[in-house]
């Protein structure tokens, strides 16, 4: 999935605040990692999403937000001072109201805006540097020359990418659930109902998590697959009976129905809200629906190669029928030629992309339903079930991955309202009672002698109130 991040315009950070505690310097910087992020920013968005360095960009954010986490933080504690509300000013990607301005650009009040735009940005550039990794690859388990060496660093790539994936999926929910809500209760939910892109509300950002989940578990699957593809490809066309090393068709089943129930979920998430902002982009939505679409027929290839393979006479019927829908839904897909066109890859290229792999999919689901309904029609003779009875016996999704918790990092700088400035520290109890008996102030006269000259007690004054101190 490839997604163009929102982009912010220039700002002076110092001149958004009053410094009451000597924190010019690190206003300084952050202001400067500022810069460099927004510069990333326009270089990918003027390079395009397939050529943009990505990798440059999650930096640039990585570098940013512990800057701007700071900058909040001091402003909760009355350190930095607002001289007034600062408006920030990103230009959005996903909202249809946005996309017919001719700049795109939303101006809103407040640090939290900042935050939350930032931390979009951040999650969206993970999945984009994860998409340009896989890209990257090719089919790289259909090779017949791909040596074990080269199969097992592609496979690391993958697995790379994946958790890229679910890195920005852990950190979209965490923006959905965390800091959209704080901003809401800061400005005041009316206010901002309408004047926020839709991709800043929290049900879009968790649908984006869900999304980035999705697409990470469709990643281990292709690696799951990759060893049996590889072997498949270089000694014979794919298809029935499957080699002993070719993982579980049912554990295939169970990971693709998760995907489509991930899909699902986030299509669902994504067409929920109804604010003046617009809606999400067509592309975005066609994207999810697409998917939500593959998924469930791959899930039910599976489950009907599952039947064929090892469900003996009683379910070869099934996995006629399995198989059957599948193709049926596989067909649909690959006739809607507007869907083609997804957020995976814009235009031309990426319609082929997509088309591509259905069509592939068609002749894998054909190969097998006409191995399996051959046998049935000569052999077994069982008969074939409808749709909506085999759609009774559909299992529960199983997960490959989920999403990581997001951790927001460590202020680059800390309060000063605990501690105010340089200032020399009390010396321990013991070294300050050695100090008075050397002077001796409260114990007699006299240097403190030690345990060892003792009795293991110490002495006290023979003054009214001796050892009574407060």
């Amino acid at each position: 999935m490839l997604i163009p991040p929102p982009i912010p315009s220039s700002l002076s950070l110092p001149s958004t605040v009053q410094d009451i505690r000597g924190h010019a310097t690190q206003l300084s910087d952050a202001n400067s990692f500022r810069a460099t992020m927004t510069s990333q920013l326009k270089v990918a968005h003027k390079l395009g999403v397939h050529n943009a360095d990505w990798s440059a960009c999650v930096k640039a954010t990585t570098d940013y937000l512990p800057y701007l986490y700071a900058i909040l933080a001091s402003i909760e504690a009355d350190d930095l001072l607002l001289k007034a509300d600062p408006v920030f000013t990103w230009r959005m990607t996903l909202s249809t109201q946005s996309l017919k301005k001719s700049n795109q650009r939303v101006a809103l009040p407040s640090y939290h805006y900042e935050l939350a735009s930032t931390l979009l940005c951040h999650a969206l550039c993970l999945s984009n540097n994860s998409a340009s990794l896989v890209a990257s690859l090719g089919s790289y388990e259909l090779s017949n020359t791909l040596s074990k060496t080269d199969l097992n660093r592609h496979d690391q790539v993958i697995q790379k990418a994946a958790d890229m994936l679910c890195r920005a999926a852990g950190l979209l929910a965490h923006l959905s659930e965390v800091v959209i809500p704080r901003w809401e209760i800061a400005v005041g939910l009316d206010n901002l109902s309408k004047s926020r892109p839709v991709e800043l509300t929290k049900e879009v950002t968790m649908g984006l998590a869900k999304l980035c989940e999705a697409d990470a578990n469709l990643l281990a699957i292709r690696r799951l697959l990759s060893r049996s593809l590889s072997v498949a490809h270089s000694t014979t066309t794919p298809g029935p009976p499957l080699s002993s090393t070719h993982p579980s068709p049912s554990l295939l089943a169970k990971l693709h129905l998760h995907v489509y129930q991930l899909y699902d979920t986030a299509r669902s998430l994504i067409k929920a809200p109804n604010t003046s902002s617009g809606e999400v982009s067509q592309a975005l939505r066609t994207y999810l629906s697409q998917g939500r679409a593959l998924a469930l027929a791959l899930s039910w290839k599976w489950l009907g190669v599952d039947c064929g393979e090892s469900g003996g006479r009683e379910r070869c019927g099934d996995a006629v029928g399995w198989l059957g829908m599948s193709r049926k839904e596989l067909e649909e897909i690959q006739s809607v030629n507007k869907s083609l066109r997804g957020v995976i890859k814009r235009g031309k290229e990426g319609g082929k992309v997509r088309k591509g792999k259905v069509g592939e999919e068609v002749e894998s689901v054909a190969r097998f339903l006409n191995a399996y309904k051959k046998v049935n029609d000569s052999v077994h003779f069982m008969p074939v079930p409808s749709p909506s009875t085999l759609q009774l016996r559909v299992p529960a999704g199983r997960a490959a991955l989920s999403a990581k918790v997001f951790t927001p990092p460590s202020p680059a700088f800390k309060s000063r309202s605990a501690y105010n400035g340089p200032m020399d520290v009390p010396p321990p109890p013991r070294a300050l009672e050695m100090e008075l008996g050397e002077l001796g102030i409260g114990t007699g006269g006299g240097a403190v002698s030690s345990d060892e000259d003792g009795d293991g007690e110490g002495t006290e004054g023979d003054y009214f109130g001796a050892g009574q101190y407060f």
